[in-house]
């Protein structure tokens, strides 16, 4: 694997991350909105989400997977995903019976003086489900900013930015768009709009220094300088530490030490 990446980064157009582009003709179409309007569609996501039938769903995975077991770790695998362990409190307090009372309430077309037992717990989890799901956005586009905009020293694509603020000019802002910067790339002309612009940053810096970095704590590999003082810094793996230091017996053992399985010389 050293031999294919060496190989790789002495190409033309390549970096310490990796080879150059496979394909010249490659451009990424960001669809991008203002940050309030972005917040209300997700906060709407979540709500069609439940009148859809994330209740049930989530209640049939916590019956089947979650409840027959004991020593549950909402910190790794499957139990881990948003839309899921922000339900955790309200499931194991509540049953299926009074999923569906509360589900009707929810959708009900009048409202009704008397609230069911459970919906201040529900709404609770719902509220941070769209927290969290706003968060992850969030680092999606932060993630984009550092991986192609914020280095001058790597081959990517070049990233045109669509405006879907408003779906009602969907067709001029995005559609029409998207279609002549294809076109235009397809038939070797300069698109009709400038690409975002790209400029050095530390955070996307730090990205090119490539190590395997090994959490004993967390028992996960993390790809990147970069990531892993992330992840050192993150709550879930302050939650794990803290959770693993408990258990200890005396409470006095030492926290696992991370440790760098492998590290890349750069280039």
């Amino acid at each position: 694997m050293d031999q294919v990446l060496t190989a790789q980064r002495a190409v033309p157009g390549a970096s310490s991350l990796g080879g150059p582009l496979r394909y010249g003709n490659v451009v990424i179409l960001w669809l991008r909105c203002e940050q309030d309007a972005l917040n209300k569609r997700l906060d709407g996501r979540v709500d069609s989400m439940v009148a859809q039938g994330l209740l049930p769903e989530i209640r049939a995975f916590y019956e089947q997977h979650v409840k027959p077991y004991k020593n549950h770790d909402y910190h790794q695998g499957i139990l881990q995903s948003i839309g899921f362990k922000e339900f955790v409190k309200y499931l194991e307090r509540y049953d299926a019976e009074q999923d569906q009372l509360l589900l009707q309430h929810l959708t009900a077309t009048t409202d009704s003086a008397e609230q069911p037992d459970g919906l201040a717990a529900l709404g609770v989890c719902l509220d941070y489900l769209k927290l969290v799901t706003r968060r992850y956005a969030r680092r999606q586009q932060q993630w984009i900013k550092n991986r192609f905009l914020g280095t001058l020293d790597r081959d990517v694509p070049p990233i045109y930015a669509l405006d879907t603020t408003d779906v009602t000019c969907w067709n001029a802002q995005v559609t029409d768009r998207a279609v002549a910067i294809i076109d235009a790339v397809l038939g070797d002309r300069m698109p009709p709009q400038e690409p975002v612009a790209r400029s050095a940053n530390t955070a996307s810096a730090r990205l090119s220094k490539e190590g395997f970095f090994e959490c004993a704590v967390c028992r996960r590999v993390i790809i990147g300088e970069y990531q892993w003082q992330l992840h050192l810094r993150s709550n879930k793996h302050r939650k794990v530490a803290k959770r693993n230091a408990a258990a200890t017996v005396g409470g006095d053992a030492k926290k696992p030490v991370a440790s760098v399985v492998d590290a890349a010389p750069d280039t």
